[in-house]
This record gives structure tokens, C-alpha cells and sequence, in this order.
């Protein structure tokens, strides 16, 4: 019992470091296109894109080889958070 009572408090504790940006889509939004066109100009390549579902732009791809996901705010195309995959 003390085993599952410990897990379930570091799963407590340990969700919001992997939580994802949460976005508040407008009436204006940023093209897809635009979010995508700037993470290939650094050099990255798209592997996958949604949005997820807090609302935000999120590109799966890899940039020198390294997997990542890039999350964008869709109101003004500007990144948030880069997670390595």
C-alpha cells in the first residue's frame, strides 16, 4: 500500500513537468503554414503536426537528428516550448 500511495504522489507531482502549453485560440489565427515554415528555417524537418488540445500549434519533427516537439501559440505564431522527443 505505502508502494502505490508513494507512485501515485510522484505521478502527482511529476504530471505538470510534462504538461503542455495550453493556448486560448482568438478570432485571428496565425496560419499553420507560418509555424511550420518557421521551424524549417532553423533547419528542422516535419515529421507530424496537429493541434493539441489545449489549442496550440504543435509540430513533431527532428532538427540535427534530435526528435522534438514544438509547441506555437496560434494567435500570434510565436513558439512556446521545444520538448526533446
Amino acid at each position: 500500500m505505502k508502494k502505490f500511495m508513494f507512485a501515485a504522489l510522484l505521478a502527482t507531482f511529476a504530471a505538470p513537468a510534462f504538461a503542455e502549453p495550453s493556448c486560448n485560440p482568438g478570432t485571428e489565427l496565425k496560419p499553420v503554414w507560418e509555424s511550420i515554415k518557421a521551424f524549417e528555417e532553423e533547419g528542422g524537418k516535419v515529421v507530424s503536426f496537429k493541434i493539441n488540445s489545449g489549442g496550440c500549434y504543435e509540430i513533431y519533427g527532428k532538427v540535427d537528428g534530435t526528435k522534438m516537439e514544438i509547441f506555437f501559440d496560434p494567435n500570434t505564431g510565436k513558439e512556446l516550448d521545444r520538448i526533446e522527443a
